[in-house]
């Protein structure tokens, strides 16, 4: 049961968790969610929108791709850009190759290429892949990048011996100019969904978990932890600060008709809190934004953090407001 009051106004979903920061100190995170699904060749608002309270995986939790990360970091320092969906042919042409695109102008360019389903090719002791299959729809989740070790242990191409790999499927999605090699380290792990916290890109700013952390700070987290840990999509997903209303996105190869595009709503917003008799007022930010092109859907997340050690027990109401901008 919730003891505390938040007030939501129209087409707002909105939602409050205590988390705490590295040094265990308790932080009051609130989050905003708007939802806009293309209908009709446009835009609409819809209000059927749910905030996250913990990661969104395709399967079982830790060994499928996930599709979402949970609404409440402490804290982020730019907005990330998340995609879900499947890479589709244009207009339902069978493609050997194909490329999927995220464009956000002034903050992000990036290209996969997508390759069709392929078997490995076994001769005089050394393994390569045929040609490429045609397909209309592939997959593009993690599960089918390259993986198999710490960057992306639900990959595949990646394998301790020959027997081991020809078990396994054959990656599919790469950056421009990769393809899988024997040499896999070379390769990069490819994909636009959200990096699960055991991937080593997002580990890594998890902070050593050793001896001295055992015996001189746990359950706290490592004094080396960085707050980069929070960010949930991968670097060249990341904005270069936070979006702040206008900017234009562009997503392709995710839709047999359409390049999706779509500008950031321009409102901005302020979250209060009132503890005890002490009313406090945060900016929030746009934490994530979440292109679902299966459904044809987008979702922004608007994030605002009130560290409150020792207040966290005279929380009484929480309410969200529209920043008013003064024209002089």
């Amino acid at each position: 049961m919730q003891l505390w009051d938040i007030d939501a106004g129209p087409n707002q979903s909105i939602k409050g968790r205590f988390q705490r920061d590295a040094n265990g100190h308790e932080v009051w995170v609130l989050s905003l969610k708007r939802a806009w699904q293309f209908m009709e060749k446009q835009w609409v608002e819809v209000d059927d929108v749910e905030v996250y309270d913990d990661p969104l995986f395709l399967g079982e939790p830790g060994f499928s791709s996930m599709v979402a990360d949970h609404d409440f970091p402490v804290l982020k320092r730019n907005t990330d850009v998340i995609i879900y969906g499947k890479a589709r042919s244009y207009a339902n042409r069978p493609v050997k190759h194909h490329q999927c695109r995220l464009l956000i102008d002034g903050h992000i360019d990036k290209t996969l290429d997508v390759i069709g389903p392929r078997q490995w090719v076994s001769h005089g002791g050394s393994i390569t892949v045929s040609t490429p299959q045609a397909f209309i729809v592939q997959d593009v989740d993690y599960c089918h990048a390259l993986g198999g070790d710490h960057r992306n242990r639900l990959g595949c191409g990646i394998a301790q011996s020959n027997q081991e790999l020809l078990s396994c499927a054959v990656p599919s999605v790469f950056y421009s100019s990769q393809d899988w090699q024997a040499n896999t380290d070379k390769v990069e792990v490819a994909g636009f969904g959200p990096l699960p916290p055991f991937f080593s890109e997002r580990l890594s700013y998890a902070g050593t978990y050793d001896e001295t952390w055992f015996e001189e700070r746990r359950p706290l987290l490592p004094l080396d932890f960085d707050v980069k840990f929070y960010q949930c999509a991968p670097k060249d997903q990341q904005c270069k600060s936070f979006l702040n209303g206008g900017e234009r996105v562009m997503v392709s190869g995710f839709s047999h008709d359409d390049v999706l595009s779509f500008r950031i709503p321009s409102e901005q917003y302020q979250a209060v809190a009132r503890f005890g008799e002490d009313e406090r007022t945060v900016d929030m930010k746009l934490y994530t934004l979440w292109i679902n092109t299966e459904k044809m859907r987008i979702e922004a997340t608007y994030t605002a953090a009130f560290p409150c050690q020792g207040q966290e027990h005279t929380l009484v109401s929480s309410k969200v407001l529209p920043v008013v901008e003064v024209l002089l």
